[in-house]
């Protein structure tokens, strides 16, 4: 405990700072149960649209496994080949519980048949199959990451909230509450002190009066 100097200002000033680390307690308590529930939220999401990848892969892999027996393997692999991109992402910030989160946006991946690089001689109706499949397993794959993303940034505040309320709460507030009590119990010794000694006091001068009555 730091040195306390027992006078009413210092009183005044601790009970202040208490008030304000209460208070301060209070208002981050109240946001870690803004990020609770924002988290909840985004892990149900983030268990949604795994299931849904997982649905549409499955999907995709039959697509893929019809499409090398139809047409043979070297088709599928060349038609993918020709059908490769790269794809735009950009990152926008948005607030969730007042905590700064990068919300991922991305185009529609889905193309026409004939935008995809290939011929209408280099693919086949399960080749298509294929790639409408795999295009969907993209899509479903960014839109799962972005969910991801805000998991993990809700995750790293609330961790970083709680270590701010159990500082709070196991030692700047029960340090400034022993301070107060430590300042109080100061005063009102010193209080005691001089009220006996202003009684002493009085007992001196009544003592000197009856002798000069007398």
């Amino acid at each position: 405990m730091e040195q306390v100097s027992a006078t009413r200002s210092e009183l005044l000033a601790r009970r202040a700072r208490l008030e304000l680390a209460r208070r301060g307690r209070e208002l981050l308590e109240e946001k870690r149960d803004q990020l609770m529930l924002e988290f909840r939220r985004a892990a149900d999401q983030v268990l949604a649209q795994a299931g849904e990848l997982d649905q549409i892969a499955a999907g995709g892999r039959r697509a893929l496994a019809l499409a090398e027996v139809a047409d043979g393997p070297e088709a599928v692999r060349s038609a993918a080949l020709t059908t490769r991109r790269g794809i735009r992402l950009a990152a926008r910030p948005v607030i969730v519980a007042g905590v700064h989160i990068a919300e991922i946006e991305f185009q529609p991946v889905a193309r026409a048949r004939f935008a995809r690089g290939y011929t209408a001689g280099g693919s086949s109706a399960h080749i298509d199959a294929v790639a409408s499949a795999f295009e969907a397993i993209t899509e479903q794959m960014l839109r799962l990451a972005a969910y991801e993303v805000r998991l993990r940034r809700l995750t790293q505040e609330i961790g970083v909230t709680n270590r701010r309320v159990n500082a709070l709460a196991t030692v700047v507030i029960p340090q400034l509450e022993a301070e107060t009590r430590l300042i109080l119990t100061r005063l009102e010794e010193r209080e005691r002190q001089e009220i006996y000694r202003l009684k002493r006091i009085k007992e001196r001068k009544g003592a000197r009066l009856e002798v000069r009555a007398s």
